[in-house]
């Protein structure tokens, strides 16, 4: 499959007949409702049993992502909110939730959600019309940080988010990526002929391209030197040099490991897969803890996932695997 190794075009007009820049939307709504994350997915017909497509992402690592997606409760075809909030049709929020009990011991908010950090959340369901469309999730790590007026926002907002979501699936049809939904990076086109010829990267974007995200940002090793690459569905890819620091001083080795960890790998897997000794990989674990200041393998993980430092692999750590990976402790 060809994908297109190129500069991101520019952002559609933010007024008027164009799709608005929706990362400056997000974050003009941070002031009504004070969100660390949110997602927007589309539900193209029945939402109890459609496969979701992400459109928007702000905050969430592409695990809890992939999570939310797929994890997320949908136990009626319509009506979550009538289920789940107890003032409907105020959206249901974790800390006011009918269902608080349920969903915090979920695996959905044990091994993802509450892992970075969130404490409370929001969901509101989208129609345009008397059509659902989609979900908006938003997640905060303050515990009430969505009590009072941030949900009267979020239900004041949520049928202009339904128009909006209808909109750009049906002006980017097959894709769930609309200009605006993520930030716009700087293009290196050498490094992006030589990831083109890279068989393994090559498979990787075909993987992302069969799954439910809108975007990825991660690490990849181009001559020997990490560049980091976002990929935006349908496969267009923009490679950078890495950011100083952004490695943490890891090894070309432990960045292995680390990536292998996040699919929920145990040591002995690790090992398996990168050809090493279990006690090697222990060793390398032990090191990547040090360098990233993690208390835990599993906060190691977050840390990876949270800001982009990990290299899939479609053999060692194929990335169906780190996006649904839970960490054996």
């Amino acid at each position: 499959m060809m994908h297109g190794f190129r500069t991101p075009p520019d952002p559609l007009p933010r007024s008027g007949a164009g799709t608005p820049d929706l990362g400056t939307s997000f974050e003009l709504l941070r002031a009504l409702i004070p969100f660390d994350a949110a997602q927007v997915l589309a539900i193209d017909g029945d939402p109890g049993v459609s496969r979701p497509v992400e459109i928007f992402r702000t905050g969430y690592s592409s695990n809890t992502a992939w999570a939310l997606a797929h994890m997320f409760p949908r136990k009626e075809t319509l009506g979550f909110t009538r289920y789940a909030s107890a003032d409907a049709p105020l959206p249901p929020t974790l800390s006011t939730s009918e269902v608080r009990g349920e969903f915090t011991s979920s695996r959905l908010f044990r091994d993802h959600l509450a892992q970075e950090g969130y404490a409370d959340g929001m969901t509101l369901e989208l129609f345009c019309g008397e059509s659902p469309v989609g979900m908006a999730h938003f997640s905060g790590r303050d515990p009430r940080a969505f009590d009072g007026p941030p949900r009267e926002a979020a239900l004041a907002v949520s049928g202009l988010l339904g128009v909006l979501v209808a909109e750009v699936r049906a002006r980017y049809p097959g894709t769930g990526a609309a200009p605006g939904a993520r930030r716009e990076a700087q293009h290196d086109p050498d490094v992006g002929r030589r990831l083109a010829a890279d068989e393994a990267f090559t498979r990787h974007v075909d993987a992302f391209c069969t799954g439910p995200l809108a975007f990825v940002e991660h690490l990849w090793w181009v001559d020997g030197k990490a560049v980091t690459v976002e990929i935006v569905q349908p496969g267009q890819v923009t490679a950078r040099p890495a950011p100083g620091g952004l490695t943490r001083g890891l090894t070309g080795q432990e960045l292995q490991v680390l990536s292998a960890l996040c699919c929920g790998a145990s040591d002995a897997d690790i090992a398996a897969r990168l050809y090493l000794g279990v006690r090697t990989v222990q060793a390398y674990v032990s090191s990547l803890r040090t360098k990233l200041d993690a208390a835990s393998r599993l906060e190691a993980v977050v840390i990876a996932l949270g800001s982009g430092l990990y290299i899939p692999h479609p053999d060692t750590a194929p990335l169906h695997q780190i996006v649904r990976g839970t960490v054996t402790r």
